[in-house]
């Protein structure tokens, strides 16, 4: 196949790389190169990292939502998971995703894994090409995996199941993830992977999409491609080569695993609570092998993602806009020692990788300290495809801060959750190194960051800090009237300000 080169600043090439439910903040191995993240720090070393990006809502459907549309949850709807609680199932038939904008603007615009923000309708009614399933999908069922199996000459995916959270009979040796009969009792899980770590879905969806990225350099089009994968989301399934490369002795315990959670709002304590009646990890000694499997993991879907940029630079696509993120975090072992997510809006839950690279356009090995969400790739890679987006978008363009660390840019970041499973009503802001969390009819938290950077001493209560606590609600009231979050819950949250 030839090679196929396009210049950067003619409507760039587009690849935007997503991980789900992603272990980051404070689970690196220090500063520098991370041997969990090697894609991730390969896309940074080439261009920008941003150390303060967070999930604009710490949820999969909420936050994916938004990442097709560029605006906040509370304005497409979609503000839970699989329609709970009266959130929106689907998206409105006349929704338009930035693939509409990108086609309009001659781009083909591939999709390829993981949906989860709809039962109805999937990429495919909204002008992508490629392969997804509807709802959050299990790929181990489908055609398409089969067929690459086949393809392959791959056995059927293979696990020995060491942990589940709450049902010890759930584990074994041997289990065939095609003939799980309930795949979502399977999901709070770890184990190894007895068949090549070319059967894991990361592997798979990344080489469909390597597939598909090949036939479209062929034609010469400007194309998108995104790359949303399963994990690292649990159930921690490890192949070798990234099997037992983690030793659990190694592990730290984490600063806030002890938390007691006294000064912490009470629905963080039932969640604590409720993880722990369903035969939750009690020690750090039970917690560390867990982790390992979550790290390992962590580090075989980042090689998976890998996958795609050995295609771009053997097709020679080498000026591609890169972007590497993920939907929300992982709180596995932090914070009194939950697992999952719940409606936490921890650092653990909040944060997550993003890393940008644009060869020609921003200088390689830079870091970005602005306040930044995944929410803000939808506007930015409409602008550097020179397409029309709807009007108003809630996300901004980072393609100034990109080219110029001292662009302006906001100063404040609105992140919100309206709960999982069950409402929680919180919004979130972020000013300079101040996390501010209001949580209706519950206690608020305030942090000071760059004191304490896992959230160990919340300070909502603490009389020296009633200045800053005012100045974060009157913040936080700005924002939301802003962006025009004024339903019901947020006009009584606003009440409760001081």
């Amino acid at each position: 196949m030839g090679r196929t080169r396009r210049a950067a600043t003619d409507r760039p090439n587009i690849v935007w790389l997503l991980s789900d439910h992603h272990a980051f903040a404070h689970h690196r191995a220090g500063p520098g190169p991370s041997p969990v993240l090697r894609t991730h720090d390969r896309i940074a070393a080439g261009g920008v990292t941003f150390p303060n990006a967070c999930a604009v809502c710490p949820l999969c459907t909420p936050a994916r939502a938004s990442m097709l549309t560029g605006v906040y949850p509370h304005r497409h709807g979609m503000v839970m998971n699989n329609g709970d609680c009266g959130s929106r199932l689907d998206f409105d038939p006349d929704e338009k995703l930035f693939a509409h904008f990108l086609r309009e603007a001659g781009y083909r615009v591939g999709y390829f894994g993981k949906w989860h923000v709809g039962d109805e309708r999937g990429p495919g009614d909204y002008g992508f090409e490629g392969w997804s399933m509807l709802g959050y999908g299990y790929p181990y069922w489908t055609d398409a995996y089969a067929e690459y199996l086949r393809e392959r000459r791959l056995p059927q995916a293979a696990v020995d199941v060491e942990w589940h959270f709450s049902d010890a009979a759930r584990t074994g040796a041997g289990v065939l993830l095609k003939d799980e009969p309930d795949w979502y009792r399977r999901m709070e899980c770890c184990g190894v992977m007895t068949t090549p770590v070319e059967t894991h879905e990361a592997f798979f969806v990344a080489n469909r999409a390597a597939e598909w990225l090949e036939g479209v350099a062929a034609t010469g089009d400007p194309f998108c491609l995104r790359v949303d994968v399963w994990g690292p989301h649990h159930p921690y399934w490890v192949a070798e080569p990234f099997a037992n490369t983690v030793r659990p002795a190694d592990i730290p315990e984490y600063p806030n695993f002890a938390h007691d959670l006294s000064d912490r709002p009470e629905s963080h304590r039932r969640f604590r609570d409720s993880r722990d009646e369903h035969g939750g990890l009690r020690t750090w000694d039970e917690w560390r092998p867990v982790v390992a499997r979550c790290y390992e993991h962590v580090t075989q879907v980042d090689a998976a993602l890998g996958i795609v940029l050995d295609t771009l630079d053997r097709l020679g696509l080498d000026e591609t806009l890169v972007f590497y993120t993920a939907d929300h975090g992982d709180a596995i072992a932090s914070h009194g020692g939950v697992f999952d997510k719940d409606s936490l809006m921890v650092e653990e839950t909040e944060r997550v990788p993003l890393a940008v690279r644009w060869p020609g356009q921003i200088a390689p090995g830079s870091t970005r300290d602005q306040l930044v969400t995944q929410m803000d790739l939808v506007p930015t890679l409409l602008d550097a495809a020179g397409a029309a987006g709807s009007e108003p978008m809630d996300g901004r363009s980072l393609l100034g801060i990109l080219a110029d660390a001292d662009a302006p840019w906001r100063e404040d970041l609105l992140c919100e959750h309206h709960g999982h499973g069950h409402p929680c009503f919180q919004r979130m802001l972020r000013h300079g190194p101040w996390k501010y969390v209001a949580h209706l009819g519950d206690t608020d938290e305030l942090y000071d960051l760059s004191r304490d950077p896992c959230e160990g001493t919340n300070l909502a209560e603490d009389r020296s800090r009633r200045g800053v606590l005012a100045d974060m609600q009157r913040r936080l009231a700005g924002q939301m009237e802003a962006f025009g979050d004024g339903g019901d819950d947020a006009s009584r949250l606003r009440k409760e300000f001081i």
